[in-house]
């Protein structure tokens, strides 16, 4: 298949296929095959001896990535599995979670949404009684992406201090005149450090992490050379494709991580998301100036009719954008673009409804798009009247659903019960139906070392007895692990070091290296440990194992981010067929170290040992490392054995409350981690009585749910593992449509930016009116060039046919008189009488 795909290549694709041992800038408008090039680029690597471990294929959009997978698939399909290709997101998630003695969060972190950054935002603003009804919620969101991308240009040290860098925003602002005396910029000035502070704390407290974060903690983290030099030995090849879309805080990270070749794949053209930061004449020019790639300009394109990319390639042109000419391949001369004229709204709509009705004799791909939300949903509101199925992006949206956000939750909490803003979702779920006065009083105990979570954690009186009376009998093990790579899921452990302690110091000791199954690598250089060397000296990892299985047995389990370690020895125990090691109580040092000192700039293991001066200093050892876990252990104790009596006093108050709900909580968390995922939500939903709980709607979501879960499952992997991904799926494809499963046979209504990615045979671009598309911001502000490229994307949505409609209320776009009046044929309707429609 690669040799007949390869053979049908016109020269330019063929030129970036067999350029190898280059940098690359492609340039390739839409229909022109980039995908498909980047693919059988992929495979030709591989084919001449380039290891595919060593290759990371980035997009921006999960479809993106999807099609990616499939199209290299296609050609080398055992080597694929060795490949990382990801989105962007997805890969800055990945190196977070996988830095544990480094990163803010510990693993495995929850990705929250824009929903739950939402919700959270209102929880803070009620609670500290800022509201101001001139403020849209959406409007804090946005400054706190300004201020975390503003961050990105401080020294890595001062990344952290918003109050500089809130200060620093608001003088640049002023001195670019972007911010007026509008009574939200007032209220961001007056509050807007404390809400952001606030809303960190939020996050780090619950082990939570947004979009933006992802893009700051990554880059945070590559700015040490140490974790710079490892992750960049990971990959010799970096292709990104979509670069238009690329910030220039992203760029900083692909310069970071990029070693042997860094390769760009885009369109100028497509960039719609300035407002997000991306600014890709920017971007290329440093490209150009960092790597000297080599540029080739995509030309033929195989998917419109011949008038719809002439009328495109002019569009460009008279619109002065990027002057990039596509040539069609297509012998089809095609129709003219159809620009429909209504007298008003109402007429326009119902325009629509008839063309469409008679569109879909033809065919079933139609699809109708907007400048706003605001307008689909209109348009929708009178399809649904008349009989035409549509769908609005709120369809499409399938993780932002009600049921689906409340049942992900359960598993969410199951793996990160650190994680109080699920726990609160749980609460408040009919199954559960928590009082609010209680979840009050539940959270209000953080004084005394007490969170949300901690109230759910055992049925003891206080949820440290456990630990202190296991350190009084040495009772306490500490473990730690280093392994060949940074994947829990495929890498190996090659040491496991242990000590049982308590208040007599260490009273026993393990310390275990292991036969590896793979080369350890570029891992040699962090914890020092050969080939050679693991060979000869390191024990089976099935004996290794067992013994460390026997060593821990009735103890309680402490680390330093001790999940991660926890992950990637279940993950090895799954692999080797061996009995899971059951359910332990385990404490987090680095969850105490938060809760005991919440203002340190970070809790590191490293930030600790020299802020209590530990005899022991942490190193890439594992042994030496759970020694100084251990020093730093006994220190917070003394800390939190102060607050004993505050503690008892409100579980005194507050904690028979608690108990007939944390039974219900425990049975639901020992059951979903002891099973696999389909059969987990068959149990919320049987066993827990959950489909009493919702409509039937609902429910056939949850069934397609099941049929999304059950395809994700790897029994390969742990049943911790299968959550951690699934739960990633879930964030990572919160914002995006799947064309294919969820239009299901509707018309979709859906906004350009929306449509990005997608093609249809008919498109009708509605609304097209000045102050609407163009918006009435870029038009007052003068800045009409993202406009443009968004029209130019939706002119190229559509194969076969394309409308484009206005009405006479207002203005028509400004748009719409750059095509040519070659390619388009004006149809004008006023007043259509009701007999007609």
């Amino acid at each position: 298949m690669f040799d007949a795909d390869y053979r049908a290549l016109n020269n330019e694709q063929k030129q970036v296929v067999d350029t190898l041992d280059q940098n690359l800038l492609v340039l390739a408008p839409a229909g022109t095959g980039k995908t498909k090039v980047i693919a059988l680029r992929t495979a030709y690597l591989v084919q001449h001896q380039q290891e595919p471990e060593k290759i990371l294929c980035l997009t921006f959009t999960n479809k993106a990535a999807k099609e990616m997978k499939e199209r290299i698939q296609l050609y080398i399909p055992e080597q694929i599995k060795k490949m990382t290709i990801k989105t962007f997101h997805s890969f800055c998630y990945h190196l977070i979670n996988h830095e544990k003695e480094n990163s803010h969060f510990s693993f495995p972190c929850t990705l929250i949404d824009e929903a739950d950054s939402l919700a959270i935002i209102e929880k803070i603003i009620q609670t500290n009684k800022l509201n101001d009804d001139s403020v849209y919620y959406q409007q804090i969101i946005s400054f706190f992406e300004n201020i975390k991308r503003h961050s990105l240009t401080f020294p890595l040290e001062e990344r952290y201090h918003y109050k500089m860098i809130v200060e620093d925003y608001f003088k640049s602002q002023d001195q670019l005149g972007q911010l007026g005396r509008r009574r939200e910029d007032s209220f961001l000035r007056r509050f807007g450090l404390k809400l952001l502070n606030t809303y960190r704390r939020y996050l780090l407290e619950n082990n939570c992490i947004d979009f933006m974060d992802l893009i700051v903690e990554a880059k945070y983290l590559l700015e040490q050379p140490e974790i710079l030099a490892k992750w960049r030995k990971q990959y010799d090849v970096i292709q990104v494709d979509e670069m238009q879309d690329t910030s220039s805080r992203e760029y900083d990270i692909l310069k970071l991580l990029a070693g042997r070749q860094l390769s760009l794949f885009g369109d100028f053209n497509q960039t719609i998301y300035e407002w997000r930061g991306s600014n890709p004449h920017q971007m290329t020019a440093e490209y150009r100036r960092d790597f000297s790639p080599l540029e080739i300009h995509l030309k033929i394109n195989y998917r419109s009719t011949k008038n719809l990319l002439e009328a495109a390639n002019g569009y460009i042109s008279s619109s002065r954008l990027y002057p990039m000419q596509c040539i069609a391949k297509a012998s089809n001369e095609g129709e003219k673009i159809t620009i429909l004229e209504a007298g008003t709204k109402e007429e326009e709509i119902s325009l629509l409804e008839i063309a469409i009705k008679e569109s879909m004799e033809n065919t079933n791909s139609i699809a109708v798009l907007t400048r706003t939300n605001e307008y689909a949903k209109k348009i929708a509101y009178s399809f649904n009247k008349r009989g035409i199925e549509c769908t609005v992006i709120e369809d499409t949206k399938f993780f932002r659903k009600k049921e689906v956000k409340e049942l992900l939750a359960f598993y969410d909490y199951s793996i990160n019960d650190r994680n109080g803003h699920a726990l609160l979702k749980l609460g408040q779920h009919p199954y559960l139906n928590m009082p609010n006065w209680l979840l009050g009083e539940l959270r209000n105990s953080k004084s005394c070392y007490m969170y949300l979570h901690d109230w759910f954690k055992s049925d003891s009186k206080d949820p440290y007895t456990i630990l202190f009376e296991a350190y009084t009998h040495n009772n306490i093990v500490v473990l730690d692990v280093e392994s060949t790579g940074l994947s829990t899921i495929k890498d190996d452990v090659i040491q496991i070091a242990a000590i049982r302690y308590g208040k007599e110091g260490v009273v026993d000791q393990l310390d275990i290296l292991l036969k590896p199954t793979k080369s350890v690598g570029e891992s040699y250089y962090v914890h020092g440990f050969s080939d050679d060397l693991l060979q000869k000296e390191g024990m089976e990892p099935k004996e290794a194992l067992k013994q460390f299985v026997h060593f821990i047995q009735g103890a309680v389990l402490v680390g330093h981010n001790v999940n991660y370690d926890l992950q990637i020895i279940k993950s090895m125990m799954s692999r080797y067929k061996l009995e899971p090691i059951g359910e332990y109580q385990v404490y987090d040092t680095l969850d105490l170290a938060y809760k005991v000192y919440p203002k340190l700039s970070n809790h590191k293991l490293e930030t600790l040992s020299k802020l209590i001066v530990t005899e022991t200093i942490p190193t890439h050892n594992a042994m030496q490392d759970i020694l100084a876990t251990s020093e730093v252990l006994s220190h917070l104790l003394k800390h939190i054995e102060e607050k004993k009596q505050e503690r008892l006093e409100k579980i005194e108050a507050y904690g028979c409350y608690v108990n007939e709900y944390r039974e219900k909580l425990a049975t639901i968390k020992s059951y979903l981690l002891t099973h696999n995922l389909t059969d987990g939500l068959t149990f919320l939903m049987n066993e827990c009585d959950f489909k009493g709980y919702y409509h039937s709607s609902q429910i056939e979501t949850i069934r397609n749910l099941y049929r999304i879960i059950n395809e994700l499952e790897d029994q390969t992997l742990s049943y911790e593992d299968n959550i951690i991904n699934l739960l990633a799926f879930s964030a990572l494809h919160y914002s995006e449509i799947e064309q294919s499963d969820l239009f299901k046979g509707r018309i979709p209504i859906i906004t350009v930016h929306q449509a990005k990615g997608l093609e249809f045979d008919e498109v009708y671009i509605a609304g097209c009116n000045d102050k609407t598309f163009p918006s009435y911001r870029s038009l007052k502000e003068h800045q009409l060039g993202e406009e443009m490229r968004l029209f130019y994307v939706a002119l190229t949505r559509a194969k076969k046919k394309l409308y484009i409609s206005y009405h006479q209320e207002a203005p028509k776009s400004i748009f719409i008189d750059q095509i040519s009046e070659d390619y388009k044929t004006l149809k004008r309707y006023g007043g259509i009488s009701k007999n007609t429609i």
